[in-house]
């Protein structure tokens, strides 16, 4: 597909249940996702699901050089895919994330990239409500919000959903009591 349309500007792939690998092969989809970003230079919205390791999100980092949406799920092993993508997609606006092992250095690894951003969306990663935190410290004109953090029922300070956004207008007061503003 990616040798046939070189022009594609959006290509999504969102397969139905958890790191499901290749059905023909029973390996990760790191080839095929790869040859997406090699060979569709004009893509600038990628959605990703499957079994893929931080193989197909380097290959995202060095060659999704116009990937401006990046939706991201139940995919990656480690903070370093991430890292990628962070450190190789300049013109990144807006990045979603469900259900992956990202977590605290991965959240960290995006430090010099999130001003340039419109959102992060992270939900059923590896969150700290303390790297939250201190995101919020170093990125002060940022607005985090931490969606259904109890401080009651939260025991191991992890964060279920964390929404980080540029606003002109700074945070907003109208949160509900479920959501805590950083």
């Amino acid at each position: 597909m990616s040798k046939n349309c070189p022009d594609l500007v959006v290509f999504r792939l969102c397969i139905i249940g958890r790191y499901r690998p290749d059905p023909e092969t029973g390996e990760p989809m790191d080839e095929g996702f790869g040859a997406i970003v090699m060979n569709c230079k004009k893509l600038t919205r990628l959605a990703v699901s499957g079994l893929l390791t931080d193989r197909a999100f380097d290959y995202i980092g060095r060659y999704g050089k116009l990937i401006r949406t990046l939706s991201v799920a139940f995919a990656g092993n480690t903070d370093m895919a991430l890292k990628y993508v962070l450190e190789g997609c300049p013109n990144l606006q807006k990045l979603e994330i469900r259900d992956s092992p990202f977590g605290d250095g991965a959240l960290r690894s995006g430090l010099h990239h999130y001003y340039n951003m419109r959102f992060l969306w992270m939900s059923s990663c590896r969150l700290t409500r303390q790297a939250c935190q201190e995101v919020a410290r170093a990125l002060p004109h940022l607005v985090l919000e931490v969606i259904g953090y109890d401080e009651e029922r939260n025991v191991d300070d992890s964060v279920e959903i964390l929404y980080m956004y540029r606003s002109l207008d700074g945070p907003r007061d109208d949160a509900p009591n479920f959501v805590t503003i950083l």
